[in-house]
């Protein structure tokens, strides 16, 4: 991924942007190829004029948990 402006929910693996889906649905579609290795998966939502949202995906319960802002 360039440096060019991103809008969607983007699916980072090991720190890693790897893919933009267009919904949140579509992001954790993304991610399902990933859900076998057990790596470091996080979703991060860049929908202006909303605030960022994260989720992290939870191996021991198997779904994806969003984070809370203090």
């Amino acid at each position: 991924m360039g440096s060019e402006l991103l809008m969607g929910f983007m699916l980072y693996v090991d720190d890693k942007l790897t893919a933009v889906g267009k919904s949140l649905e579509e992001a954790k579609r993304l991610a399902e190829p990933y859900l076998t290795d057990t790596r470091q998966l996080r979703i991060e939502s860049a929908v202006a004029p909303a605030p960022t949202q994260i989720w992290n995906y939870h191996y021991d319960i198997r779904m994806w948990v969003e984070r809370n802002r203090r």
